[in-house]
């Protein structure tokens, strides 16, 4: 997902090193769904979670990632069901943020 300049969030500013090894994984998972014929969503938080956070039912779909954007579990889950159940993208990947 890209960050702010446009190059990969993972080498933003501020993108916390402690994640590198577990992101450069979902980018090997991402690459791999984009070789393949399936039709597939990637959904993902922009930033990380607010893992206190609550349940607001508000969500939006984030066209670059953010390393200081928050969103609850259950807000990102809600936005996962919404996708399955009215899928809007497709052979995409996407990033979830506050609304």
């Amino acid at each position: 997902m890209p960050g702010a300049s446009g190059a990969p969030l993972i080498d933003e500013p501020g993108y916390p090193n402690e994640y590198r090894s577990f992101s450069l994984g979902h980018a090997a998972g991402l690459d791999e769904l984009r070789r393949c014929d399936l039709d597939w969503a990637y959904v993902a938080p922009a930033g990380d979670f607010d893992h206190k956070g609550t349940r607001t039912g508000r969500y939006r779909i984030a066209e670059r990632g953010d390393p200081a954007s928050r969103i609850s579990y259950a807000d990102l889950a809600i936005a996962l069901i919404d996708e399955i159940e009215a899928p809007r993208h497709h052979r995409a990947a996407v990033s979830v943020r506050e609304a």
